[in-house]
């Protein structure tokens, strides 16, 4: 009975869908089967009848001989309830040697089609699963057959799946960075330090067979001659492409978060939800506990900006150490304040990653000296002018006495914090140069939903102004802001009175345009 139960509740998804190939039926709903089983079988058992199910070989046959329509099922139907009416009398009439050769063709012809036509085209293992099944068939009995060949069959699984890394890519933070608008001489500096930054990409569903090769990657990450060569201060592990996790995997990057920890390597996981399935797996095993110190970010673009936000704090120390030093002021270079704003992940000052962030930053601020040090002349101009200087600065080679007669064309503006300057779609009528605060620029495409930040000191809606195209982001202000606007009225009047100027400032928004595409790229 049990048998016979089974047997029921399987032969659908296994002989359907093989019916559908052998006959080439594309219309093939294994639901609307599954439905149409049970409710004939459900009505067969109230009428006290037989058991419905699909048996493949005799289908095949019967449709082999031309009983392909539905006509042929009711004359088969009809058929039946004739013999049932009639009794088994008529069954007697049947030559044996007619049966047992029907029985031999059929068996032929299935020995044939799982052990013949399969040559060549399946693996050496699955190859090897179909013989153990028909051997076991043959040999014990039809249900062991089926129960060996789901064990086989999720043993092949494990296996196949396991070979395949779940590590799809592997970034360094110097190749890919956050799409924060930054100072050319912050982005200099988190080029060299990003190479403390590792983004591991990672996909399909997590077990134990491929959380192996994850743990094992880690490892080696942290080995004393790897870790001497480049000491890794953060590792993000990036989850978007993850869609399951089993106990044991989770349980595994609690075992990671420590072996890190013991180098003082900060775990931060990124494009997870803590809601979700997986975010649900890895809360239920302790890894988001605030001892183990894992930072938890919506998408790879927090958990990168996370990350510089941190490299920039050494960055700033030392430049103040520089500034103190020349005894000379200092350029408002604002940094972007995230909700998640890090705490020193370095305790040790004079660790190897530490020394590497300080000459970094000395490389970088000895290679753009004249970008720190601001000259004295600068404080002393009124607005816009040290703003257009600063924007514009590794630009162009043009100095303030050029971009002087510009100011008057500039208006000066104030934006609380949660205003919206522009949406996507609206035709341009300015674009912006921020003095102060931050704002957010948020994308809608078809590749996606991305974000960008603008700190202090950089221009905003330039492309869609100058190019007279719609804008493509929702910019809005995420701090009280100051700007600084060149609306279309003052644009003409810059064209006809200072062409040269207009000329320079196309150039320089291009120069711009090709700064952001390489962020968002990369």
């Amino acid at each position: 009975m049990f048998a016979l139960t089974f047997f029921g509740v399987l032969h659908v998804p296994i002989n359907v869908p093989a019916l559908g190939i052998s006959t080439g039926e594309d219309n093939l709903n294994v639901d609307r089967e599954l439905i149409a089983h049970g409710v004939t079988n459900a009505l067969s058992g109230l009428a006290g009848s037989v058991q419905n199910y699909l048996v493949y070989t005799n289908s095949l046959l019967f449709i082999a001989s031309g009983g392909n329509s539905r006509l042929a099922g009711i004359m088969l139907a009809a058929a039946t309830g004739g013999i049932l009416l009639v009794g088994p009398v008529i069954i007697g009439y049947i030559p044996i040697m007619v049966v047992g050769a029907l029985i031999f063709l059929l068996g032929i012809e299935l020995m044939e089609e799982a052990l013949v036509d399969t040559w060549g085209k399946l693996h050496r293992h699955e190859y090897l699963t179909v013989v153990i099944i028909v051997a076991t068939m043959g040999i014990w009995d039809f249900v062991i057959g089926i129960f060996v060949g789901i064990l086989l069959a999720c043993l092949s699984f494990v296996v196949q799946t396991s070979r395949k890394s779940a590590i799809r890519a592997t970034y360094s933070g110097k190749i890919t960075g956050s799409t924060v608008r930054r100072p050319p001489i912050q982005h200099r500096f988190l080029k060299e330090a990003g190479q403390q930054t590792l983004i591991l990409k990672l996909g399909g569903y997590l077990f134990f067979g491929t959380i192996v090769n994850v743990e094992n990657t880690m490892r080696g990450l942290i080995e004393e001659e790897a870790f001497t060569r480049l000491p890794i201060r953060f590792i993000i592990l990036d989850f978007a492409r993850v869609y399951g996790i089993d106990f044991s995997a989770a349980e595994a990057f609690t075992r990671i978060n420590r072996i890190l920890s013991k180098r003082n390597v900060q775990m931060t996981i990124s494009g997870l939800d803590v809601e979700g399935d997986v975010g649900r797996s890895l809360q239920n095993v302790g890894l988001f506990e605030p001892k183990l110190g894992v930072q938890i970010f919506e998408d790879l673009n927090s958990a990168l900006e996370y990350c510089e936000n941190d490299y920039l704090k050494v960055f700033y120390s030392h430049r103040e150490a520089l500034l103190k030093h020349k005894n000379a002021g200092s350029p408002n270079l604002e940094v972007p304040v995230s909700q998640h704003q890090p705490q020193s992940s370095e305790g040790v000052v004079g660790s190897p990653r530490h020394q590497y962030l300080q000459r970094a930053a000395t490389t970088t601020l000895h290679e753009n000296e004249t970008a720190v040090i601001i000259p004295a002349a600068w404080s002393a101009m009124r607005q816009p002018l040290p703003l257009l200087l600063q924007t514009f600065q590794g630009l162009t080679s043009r100095n303030e006495d050029f971009w002087f007669p510009a100011c008057s064309y500039f208006i000066r503006d104030k934006y609380a914090a949660g205003t919206v300057l522009f949406q996507e779609g609206d035709l341009p009528n300015a674009f912006y140069l921020l003095e102060s605060g931050i704002l957010r620029a948020e994308y809608e495409l078809p590749q996606g939903r991305y974000f960008e930040l603008i700190v202090a000191g950089r221009p905003c809606g330039e492309l869609p102004f100058f190019s007279e195209t719609r804008r493509t982001a929702t910019v809005k202000a995420e701090q009280d802001c100051v700007t600084w606007s060149l609306n279309a009225e003052k644009w003409t009047a810059l064209q006809e009175q200072e062409p040269e100027i207009a000329r320079e400032l196309l150039t320089v928004s291009l120069k711009l345009t090709t700064e952001r595409m390489d962020s968002i790229t990369s």
